[in-house]
């Protein structure tokens, strides 16, 4: 269903199992895409996490390339343009967590691509921390501000060795920086994939968001 939290909407999922969520799984779409996109990754990921809602939202502006889609930012600004979006994705989560009646130990950010990027954006920065960050074929923009903050969420990131639109380099990169801020990282090579999150991608990622998130 179509949901609207704060600023952002998108296509919302309540718990499997019916009931209030015991957890939220924020899940951002890349450059281009929207919602929908990616709205179907719910029901596998409901399997492990019965008790979990999901919220894809939309991206906040038209992509500047594809009017069709939905861009978090400008790929020609990354620096102020992930600043307005994360604002807004802060947003969008506080007014989520208040609805649902959570905690932010109980939220994860997730995303794949530009979304991916604005996942580990956000997700190192908010304060109450969220529980764990995913991004898949995602970048780190910028390490500013993360020395700041005292205690990290922990940070999985998933990206294809042949991935031609977001290089597999940059998870190398940014595994590096993370682990220069003391942030725990776990990192997982997809040999073979290009940009794109395959069954053993997300296997991965709910794997590891098993030991952050209550079912």
């Amino acid at each position: 269903m179509m949901k609207s939290f704060g600023p952002l909407s998108g296509v919302f999922t309540a718990p499997a199992r019916g009931g209030e969520a015991s957890s939220l799984i924020l899940v951002m779409h890349g450059w281009g895409a929207d919602a929908n996109d990616l709205a179907d990754l719910a029901y596998p990921m409901s399997l492990r996490f019965p008790g979990a809602a999901f919220f894809v939202p939309n991206a906040p502006e038209p992509c500047s390339m594809n009017p069709m889609g939905r861009q978090w930012f400008d790929l020609a600004d990354s620096t102020a343009g992930p600043v307005a979006a994360g604002k807004l994705v802060e947003q969008s989560v506080a007014a989520a967590i208040d609805e649902l009646g959570l905690e932010m130990a109980a939220v994860a950010l997730t995303g794949f691509s530009q979304g991916g990027m604005m996942s580990l954006h956000c997700g190192l920065r908010m304060t109450p921390r969220p529980a764990a960050v995913v991004s898949f074929s995602g970048a780190l923009l910028s390490d500013e501000g993360i020395a700041a903050e005292t205690g990290h969420p922990s940070v999985l990131l998933v990206h294809g060795t042949d991935d031609q639109v977001v290089p597999f380099a940059m998870m190398q990169a940014a595994n590096a920086a993370l682990l220069a801020h003391d942030v725990s990282v776990r990192c997982v090579e997809r040999p073979g994939l290009a940009h794109g999150i395959d069954p053993d991608a997300l296997t991965a990622a709910i794997d590891f968001l098993a030991d952050h998130l209550p079912g």
